[in-house]
């Protein structure tokens, strides 16, 4: 089952991607602030990460350019 992270604070926008993203068969983790999804990304292994750009803690663009 292909694996997907969603970076966002938004919580409606998080349960529309999950539910879409789900119904075709991906698995989901969600995460809320750019912290938490830089250590999602290193621990974890992704087939799509999704990054809201605008994150707290740390914007989407500096978490992808950690990555």
């Amino acid at each position: 089952m292909p694996h997907m992270l969603i970076a966002d604070d938004n919580t409606a926008i998080v349960d529309i991607l999950r539910a879409f993203a789900e119904r075709d068969g991906w698995q989901v983790t969600a995460v809320n602030d750019g912290d938490a999804a830089l250590a999602a990304g290193r621990t974890g292994r992704f087939d799509v990460i999704l990054l809201d750009v605008m994150l707290p803690k740390r914007d989407g663009f500096s978490v992808c350019r950690a990555l």
